[in-house]
């Protein structure tokens, strides 16, 4: 990072959004901006870059769960279905890239949309190779200049299908038993060794801007040994866990049918929830469950789009809210416009959970608090964040206030009112994370993102030949899936 690009200095607002739950920008207000924080802000003349046209400063978003897929799972085939069969297509037709570019198209794209910090559940292309991807992430991250939560990546069992992988493949011929054996049941390390992996990994890359978490996939990828390890460790060390819950309805099936005392309970008992705790997806979760969470001070990452391309369902963040519990956005990758765009995410979430007629639900202050301070602190327990004031780490957005809002010639339109009815990427001036502009009038400053990108297709391209030799099999395993379930007589 070069010295200059954090060097002391101010930003002139010609209207400032201080925190989440403002009513009203303020009019006026001079940034200082010096070590990375905000060191005072003043009523003043206008100074440093921003001294032509209108704009509007607010705090940066953080993406609360994601995947880092700057491959987007389209461009190579793995088209939109039920979680339990894409999941094989979103592995099995991923061509052999570069870790780290992968991880600098995704970052690139986030930061762009104002978010400057977040949780990476980083998905391997080899786990014998996850050390090595790891530090290629990081290095991505650094060299965009956002924050990340590196999420370690944990399974032992239910590899296939919830339940016995065995069953699934009996469906299937021999040849491609042989060769979905050979590339996803390869033998694992035991749970104690996974835990220990984690902490070796957070040994090797943590840091400021880096906080490691370990990342059980799911309560159905996770043995009860495996959890109450990763429980204890996170209780001594006060290390972050961050796993994906109730996805679809097969987990929810899988779940009462696994737990019949309560699934959360049985969590619960492990000693898994926790303030340390977050949870993403959540879409079938219930009233009372939500209770339980919100008493353990456990987090929820929402994932609207993920969960729409996907069939999941909708998340009930309404429900959530009304029992207390605290709310983050995620984007997973997977955004409507695959775009990456936090901003666009967070006007489909307003949109579809703020409530119907006059039943109230998602209001502008919760979701904008999940989205500039909940999901900062999620990311490595900052504090601070989605406040400007003196001493708050200086994480901003500066947008273009005239190309956002030209032609709002009421005073009744409220700056959150158009943010989250109009604002995307292309109205963002300015993005500033920890002191540092890490974008400037669309372009990423740290890396060359066309360049990234252009490499990142081309080496796409080369191992297609490999996806497209593996497809059929494929299909083949993804309708083994559908009989699998529909013999359970899980109703999906």
């Amino acid at each position: 990072m070069m010295e200059d690009a954090i060097r002391p200095h101010t930003i002139f607002a010609d209207r400032l959004i201080a925190s989440p739950g403002m009513s009203r920008a303020e009019r006026g207000v001079s940034v200082h901006i010096e070590g990375g924080r905000i060191a005072t802000l003043t009523q003043g003349a206008r100074s440093d870059d921003y001294t032509t046209g209108d704009n509007l400063v607010m705090p940066a978003l953080a993406n609360a769960h994601d995947h880092g897929r700057g491959l987007r799972r389209l461009a190579y085939g793995a088209l939109d279905d039920a979680l339990e069969v894409w999941l094989a297509a979103s592995s099995g037709l991923h061509p052999a890239i570069d870790p780290y570019l992968v991880a600098a198209a995704a970052f690139a794209r986030m930061a762009r949309a104002g978010v400057s910090a977040t949780v990476h559940c980083h998905m391997p292309q080899r786990f014998d190779h996850l050390k090595d991807e790891a530090k290629a992430v990081c290095r991505a991250a650094d060299e965009i200049g956002i924050r990340l939560a590196f999420v370690v990546p944990m399974v032992d069992r239910n590899r296939l299908v919830y339940g016995e992988d065995d069953v699934v493949l009996a469906h299937l011929d021999a040849k491609d038993q042989e060769l979905l054996r050979a590339r996803w049941l390869r033998p694992l390390p035991s749970a104690a060794e996974q835990v220990a992996f984690a902490k070796e990994i957070a040994r090797s890359i943590g840091s400021d801007k880096v906080d490691v978490q370990f990342g059980p996939f799911g309560l159905e990828w996770a043995s009860d040994e495996m959890l109450g390890l990763v429980a204890e460790a996170s209780h001594r060390t006060g290390r972050r866990i961050h796993m994906h819950c109730q996805e679809t309805r097969f987990q929810r099936q899988w779940a009462d049918r696994t737990y019949p005392g309560g699934f959360l309970r049985h969590l619960d008992r492990l000693g898994v929830l926790s303030p340390r705790l977050t949870l993403a997806h959540c879409v079938w979760l219930r009233p009372e469950e939500c209770e339980l969470l919100a008493e353990r001070g456990v987090t929820l990452a929402i994932n609207t789009s993920s969960n729409l391309r996907l069939g999941s369902g909708i998340a009930p963040v309404a429900e959530m809210v009304r029992r207390g519990v605290r709310v983050a956005f995620g984007v997973d990758a997977l955004s409507m416009d695959d775009d990456d765009d936090a901003l666009r995410e967070l006007r489909l979430a307003y949109r579809l959970h703020r409530g119907t007629t006059l039943t109230e639900g998602l209001t502008q202050e919760v979701l904008l608090k999940g989205a500039m301070t909940t999901g900062h602190e999620i990311v490595d327990d900052g504090a601070g964040y989605g406040e400007i004031k003196a001493g708050a780490p200086a994480d901003l957005i500066v947008f273009d206030w005239n190309a956002l809002a030209g032609d709002v010639v009421s005073t009744r339109t409220s700056e959150a009112d158009l943010i989250l009815a109009r604002a995307n990427r292309s109205h963002i001036r300015s993005v500033i994370a920890g002191g540092r502009e890490i974008v400037k009038d669309g372009r990423i400053l740290g890396l060359d993102l066309p360049a990234i990108e252009a490499e990142l297709i081309a080496q796409a391209r080369a191992g297609m030949a490999a996806s497209d030799a593996f497809l059929p099999t494929l299909e083949r395993y993804q309708g083994a899936v559908h009989r699998f379930y529909k013999e359970l007589g899980w109703q999906g």
